[in-house]
């Protein structure tokens, strides 16, 4: 009886397993987990380039490069490039890395996995190149150029992307610099051309390119502008005394500095016990030619002249030394005495009259009452006594 349960129970269950409605299973197709990626690398490191596969069960991932060219075929490289390996941190990825990125390189690549159709995820690479000056491309570290010509400056750069090149004048009007001491010029652009150079330009230039891949690079240039020389003197005539020393000045501006000198007739003077001839740097292309003169004696009056010359051109000016005399003040003459005459005086001149007369007696009596005769020119004393004791008072 057990036997015929058993078997009603399986007639049961496979009743009721035949009368389910049937399900279809599909099984479902490799897919990637994004149809497109851009990667961006500079040259010289190493990119990876990702591809991540779902659902792949046997079929097959290969990867392509932008020349169609094919690179790995599973995890096997295919090609001789052993810059290229198949990288697989997870059991879905395919990723393909390049050591060594090359500006080559750049483009599109395709993953791809061998359904019907077959399905491709893209990967675009871009490489960026930083800025690199070309030296033998370039112009070299020096260069002479004469007043008043052109002068080109080139700074051949490349980069991806193209780098932006801009020009600097480093030292502007000063003999010393830091890095930074420096003032923007002329336009963007690989050449810097200066027109009718003058000795103002005469500096150091700088290039420097950018393309905000790492850091920028520059190149210096130095410019040097040549030209004949000029002479200036601060004074054109000085006076000494005999016995005494001067210092005569005389500033030279030439570039190349090649010969200066302080001659008197034609001949160039040297040093001695005499003359003491010392030369000192003022300022850029800029120096003063000194000559002290010592003891100085009447044949060491006269004219001097200083001189200069360089492959360009020369000059020269003219200095005159002459002898300073001094005069020696004569004495002094006393003043005339000044006599004043006193206020309220009276001055009276008496001019006596020539008189011819006959002499007469006149009687006075004495103290003793005896009686005496007096000459008349005894009066005439009288009178002039008077006046001049009037004349003193």
């Amino acid at each position: 009886m057990l036997g015929l349960l058993g078997l009603d129970l399986f007639g049961l269950v496979v009743g009721v397993v035949t009368h389910l409605p049937s399900v279809k299973v599909e099984s479902l197709e490799p897919s990637f987990d994004d149809p497109v990626t851009n990667v961006t690398a500079i040259a010289g490191d190493t990119v990876t380039l990702p591809c991540s596969v779902k659902n792949l069960k046997d079929y097959k991932v290969m990867w392509l490069d932008h020349r169609t060219k094919t690179l790995t075929l599973e995890a096997r490289r295919i090609i001789a490039d052993e810059r290229i390996t198949i990288e697989r941190p997870d059991i879905g990825d395919w990723n393909l890395y390049i050591h060594g990125v090359e500006l080559s390189d750049a483009g599109k690549y395709m993953c791809q996995v061998n359904t019907v159709p077959v399905k491709i995820k893209y990967v675009i690479l871009t490489v960026h190149e930083p800025p690199e000056i070309i030296p033998e491309l370039s112009s070299k570290e020096e260069v002479f150029v004469r007043e008043s010509d052109t002068v080109q400056l080139v700074c051949n750069v490349t980069g991806v992307p193209t780098p932006t090149v801009r020009w600097f004048k480093k030292s502007p009007n000063r003999r010393h610099y830091s890095y930074n001491d420096k003032e923007m010029i002329g336009h963007d652009g690989m050449v810097l051309r200066i027109r009718n150079i003058s000795r103002y330009c005469d500096d150091v230039y700088q290039c420097v390119a950018d393309n905000g891949v790492k850091l920028p690079v520059s190149r210096d240039i130095k410019v040097t502008v040549q030209f004949p020389p000029e002479i200036h003197l601060p004074t054109k005539k000085l006076s000494q005394a005999v016995g005494k020393e001067t210092i005569l000045n005389c500033e030279v501006t030439s570039n190349p500095s090649m010969y200066s000198a302080w001659t008197r007739d034609g001949i160039t003077i040297q040093n001695s016990d005499k003359f003491k001839i010392d030369l000192y740097e003022d300022y850029k292309n800029t120096m003063t030619l000194s000559m002290k003169i010592s003891d100085i004696q009447k044949p060491d009056f006269g004219v001097y002249r200083c001189e200069a010359q360089n492959e360009f051109g020369r000059d020269f000016k003219d200095f005159f030394l002459y002898e300073l005399v001094t005069t020696t003040p004569s004495p002094s003459t006393p003043s005339a005495v000044t006599t004043t005459t006193p206020v309220h005086v009276y001055v009276f001149t008496w001019t006596p009259s020539v008189r011819t007369y006959t002499p007469r007696r006149e009687y006075h009596s004495s103290r003793n009452g005896q009686s005496r005769f007096l000459p008349n020119n005894t009066f005439y004393l009288i009178g002039l006594l008077t006046t001049l004791s009037v004349i003193i008072k």
